[in-house]
C-alpha cells in the first residue's frame, strides 16, 4: 500500500512539470522572436563577407556571440517585467554592432554592413545618390576601386598596396603603365629656292633667257617641300614608386617616319631645262644648262632631286603628384550628379630631340656642239639637330566614369648642337672628281656650332576604359622647336661662275658660308592604346 501511494505521488508531480514546459517554452519564443525584430530593424545582416580577424576567434564553447553590447534586458522572471513580455531597461534604441563585426544569426555567421553603404557606387565608382551614403563617403575612385588609405583618390590607376622595391630576379615593378600611340602628323615643310627650271625654245629670244628666272617656269623648288601629313609612333612606359602613386618614373621615345621625296627631268633641248643662280659677277639671274639646243650648242641631260627629312626623340622624368580630388557634380549631358576625380602631376626630368635632314642635285649632261664632252655634277646640303636639356611638365587627368580627359604642357629648355654639312663634286669625261659643283663652290665644309633652344609641346587626350586594365585613347598632339638648321636656308643662289670647275683663280671667292636659323613645328592627330598593371 506504501509503494503504491509513492507512485501515485511521482506520477502526479510528472505531470505538473509537463504541463508547465509548454508555457515556459513559449515565454523563451517570444522573448527570442522579439529580439530578432530588434535586431532585423537596426542592420543587414549581408552574407558571405570576409571576415575580420577578430571575428575569426572562436567563441568559448557552449556560448553565443550577440551581436554587441546592449542595455540590460530584464527576463521574464524579473518582478519589473510583466511575464510573457520583454521589457528594455532603458528608453535609448539597442545599438547595432560596429562595422564589420561578426555575429551569429540563425546558426550562421554574418557580418554587419550597414544598409545603403557600398551599394551605390556602380561598376565604374558612378553615382547618381551623391547626397548621402555613396561613393564620397566610401573613398571610391571614379573607377571603383576603393585602394589603400592615401587621402586621395588613384583616378583609374590600379594599387598594388605597397611600395615597389627591386627584386633579385627580372621582374616587372607594380603598379605600371605601357601605352602607345600612332601619330598621323604635319610637319613644318623645308623651304628651298627653286632649283630647276624650264624654257619652250619659240619663248625665249636666245641662250641668255634659256631657264632664267622670272621668266622660266619653276619645276622644282621655290617654295616648301616635304609639308605632307607623316606617320610614326610614341612609346609610353613607367611605374609608381609608392602605394599612393604619389612618386614615379616614366620614359618615352616618339620617332616620326622618314619621309623623302624625289624629283627628275630629261630633255634633249626641247624643252629646255636648266638650274637658275644669281650671277654676281654680272649681277643679273643666270642659269647653268641642262638640256638646250639652238644648233651650235647641242646639249641632252637629266637633272634629279632628292630630299628627306627624319625626327625623333625622347624623355625620361619623375612625376610628382601635386593635386587631387573626387566628390560628386552636376554635369551638362546628365540629369543628375555624378562621381568625378582629378590628378595633378608635376613632372621633371631629361629631354632630347633630333632632326636630320638633306637635299641633293643630280646632273648628268652630255654635250655634241661647242665644248663636247660627259659632265656629272653633284650638290648636296645635309643638316643635323640634336637637343638636349631640362624638361619641366604639367598634366591633369579628370575621370567620369569610363571616360578620361588628360591634358599635358611641358617646356623643355636647353642646348641645341647644330651641324651643316656642304660637299660639291664635278666630274668631267670620267674623270677624277674636282672639287665644287655649281651652288655648292667656295661654302663647301662642316661647320658646327650650339644654339639655345626651347622645346614646347601640348598634348590632350580622350580616353575610354575598355576593362580594369585597358585604355584606349584619341587625342591631339603640337610640338614646337625654336633655332634649327634646315638644308633648304644653307642652299646659296648667288654664285660666282668663275669658281665652277675648273675654277679660275685671282677672282673673289662666292658664296660664302653663314649659320641661318629658323625653326621648326609639327602637330597632328594621335591615337592609341594603354594597358596598366
Amino acid at each position: 500500500m506504501t509503494n503504491f501511494n509513492t507512485s501515485r505521488r511521482l506520477a502526479i508531480a510528472l505531470v505538473a512539470v509537463f504541463a508547465l514546459l509548454p508555457g515556459i517554452h513559449a515565454d523563451a519564443q517570444t522573448q527570442t522572436k522579439d529580439r530578432e525584430q530588434q535586431a532585423r530593424a537596426q542592420w543587414t545582416p549581408v552574407r558571405g563577407k570576409q571576415t575580420s580577424p577578430r571575428s575569426r576567434q572562436p567563441s568559448p564553447k557552449g556560448t553565443t556571440r550577440t551581436a554587441t553590447t546592449r542595455k540590460p534586458v530584464l527576463k521574464p522572471t524579473d518582478s519589473a517585467a510583466p511575464q510573457g513580455m520583454v521589457t528594455q531597461a532603458s528608453h535609448e534604441l539597442p545599438s547595432p554592432p560596429p562595422y564589420g563585426e561578426t555575429i551569429v544569426y540563425e546558426g550562421e555567421s554574418v557580418v554587419y554592413e550597414p544598409a545603403g553603404v557600398g551599394m551605390a557606387c556602380d561598376a565604374m565608382g558612378t553615382s547618381c545618390d551623391c547626397g548621402g551614403a555613396g561613393c564620397d563617403s566610401m573613398g571610391c575612385d571614379s573607377m571603383g576601386s576603393c585602394g589603400p588609405n592615401c587621402g586621395c583618390s588613384l583616378c583609374g590607376e590600379l594599387s598594388g598596396g605597397r611600395a615597389w622595391r627591386p627584386a633579385v630576379t627580372l621582374s616587372l615593378p607594380q603598379d605600371g603603365f605601357v601605352s602607345f600611340e600612332a601619330l598621323h602628323l604635319w610637319t613644318d615643310g623645308m623651304n628651298v629656292p627653286a632649283l630647276v627650271t624650264q624654257s619652250l625654245p619659240g619663248a625665249i629670244s636666245g641662250r641668255s633667257e634659256a631657264g632664267v628666272l622670272p621668266g622660266a617656269t619653276v619645276l622644282y623648288g621655290g617654295g616648301d617641300i616635304l609639308d605632307d601629313s607623316r606617320a610614326g609612333g610614341r612609346l609610353r612606359f613607367g611605374f609608381w614608386l609608392d602605394r599612393c602613386h604619389t612618386v614615379g618614373l616614366a620614359a618615352e621615345y616618339l620617332e616620326l617616319e622618314r619621309d623623302s621625296e624625289g624629283f627628275s627631268a630629261s630633255s634633249t633641248g626641247d624643252p629646255i631645262l636648266a638650274r637658275p643662280f644669281y650671277n654676281v659677277t654680272t649681277g643679273m639671274n643666270d642659269s647653268e644648262l641642262v638640256a638646250f639646243n639652238d644648233g651650235s650648242t647641242a646639249l641632252t641631260g637629266n637633272v634629279s632631286v632628292q630630299s628627306y627629312t627624319e625626327l625623333v626623340g625622347g624623355s625620361v622624368h619623375v612625376r610628382f603628384l601635386r593635386d587631387c580630388d573626387e566628390g560628386c557634380r552636376q554635369w551638362l549631358f546628365c540629369g543628375c550628379r555624378d562621381h568625378y576625380c582629378t590628378r595633378s602631376e608635376f613632372r621633371i626630368g631629361y629631354r632630347f630631340m633630333e632632326l636630320n635632314e638633306g637635299v641633293s642635285i643630280h646632273e648628268d649632261l652630255l654635250s655634241t656642239g661647242i665644248n663636247p664632252g660627259t659632265f656629272d655634277i653633284n650638290d648636296a646640303f645635309d643638316t643635323e639637330n640634336r637637343f638636349n636639356g631640362l624638361d619641366l611638365g604639367w598634366s591633369r587627368r579628370i575621370v567620369r566614369g569610363y571616360w578620361t580627359v588628360e591634358s599635358l604642357i611641358r617646356l623643355a629648355v636647353g642646348n641645341t648642337n647644330q651641324i651643316v654639312r656642304v660637299n660639291g663634286s664635278t666630274s668631267i669625261n670620267d674623270g677624277p672628281a674636282q672639287s665644287g659643283g655649281l651652288l655648292a663652290l667656295t661654302n663647301q665644309g662642316t661647320f658646327e656650332q650650339d644654339e639655345f633652344g626651347v622645346l614646347p609641346e601640348f598634348n590632350l587626350t580622350l580616353g575610354y576604359q575598355l576593362t580594369d586594365h585597358l585604355k584606349a585613347s584619341v587625342g591631339y598632339t603640337g610640338i614646337y622647336w625654336s633655332n634649327v638648321v634646315r638644308p633648304g636656308e644653307h642652299i646659296p643662289t648667288a654664285v660666282n661662275p668663275d669658281f665652277l670647275p675648273p675654277a679660275v683663280s685671282g677672282t673673289d671667292a662666292y658664296p660664302g658660308f653663314a649659320f641661318n636659323t629658323t625653326d621648326y613645328w609639327a602637330h597632328g592627330i594621335t591615337y592609341g592604346l594603354e594597358y596598366r598593371w
